[in-house]
C-alpha cells in the first residue's frame, strides 16, 4: 500500500544523473545482455548437474547485468544464482565462499540482498545462511561495500 500520491524520488536529480551514467555502463542492447544469461544459465546448470558449486556459482557470478532497464536479464541472472545457492550442500558452503575472490563475494551479496528484498520469489532460510557465511568470509567491510556501490543488480 503506498502511501505518497507523488513519487519524490522522481525529484531527486542525483538519482536522475546516476541513471543516465549507468545507462552507459553497458554498451550491449538488452537483447545481447539477454542472451548472454541464457547462455550463461547452461553452462551454470551444467555445472550443477556434475556437482560442482563453486564453478557454477563463479559462472553465475561473472559478468552480472548492471544497468538501467535491463530488469528481465537482472531477475533472470538473480533467480540463476538463487539456483546455485540452493543447490549446494549446507555443509560445502564453507568451502565455495572461500573460494570466491573479495569481488564475487560483493557480488554475491548484492544477490543475496536482490533475493531478500523479494521474498515471496526467493528462499530466505538459504539466502540467509549464505549471508552468514559470506560476511564472515568477508567480514563487515563487504556489507559496506555493497550498500554503497551504486551498481546495483
Amino acid at each position: 500500500m503506498a502511501h505518497r500520491k507523488l513519487d519524490i524520488d522522481g525529484f531527486d536529480t542525483e538519482q536522475q544523473r546516476m541513471a543516465e551514467q549507468m545507462q552507459y555502463l553497458s554498451t550491449k542492447s538488452d537483447a545481447e545482455v539477454a542472451s548472454m544469461v541464457d547462455q550463461k544459465a547452461t553452462s551454470v546448470r551444467a555445472a550443477i548437474t556434475r556437482g560442482s558449486s563453486v564453478e557454477a556459482l563463479e559462472k553465475a557470478l561473472a559478468d552480472p547485468p548492471y544497468g538501467q532497464g535491463l530488469d528481465a536479464a537482472q531477475s533472470a541472472n538473480a533467480q540463476l544464482v538463487s539456483e546455485v545457492l540452493m543447490a549446494t550442500r549446507a555443509q560445502d558452503i564453507n568451502s565455495v565462499v572461500g573460494s570466491l575472490t573479495d569481488d564475487s563475494r560483493d557480488v554475491l551479496l548484492k544477490y543475496i540482498y536482490h533475493g531478500l528484498a523479494r521474498p515471496a520469489g526467493f528462499n530466505c532460510g538459504v539466502l540467509l545462511s549464505w549471508h552468514e557465511r559470506v560476511v564472515e568470509a568477508g567480514g563487515l567491510g563487504s556489507i559496506i561495500r555493497v550498500m554503497s556501490d551504486r551498481k546495483t543488480i
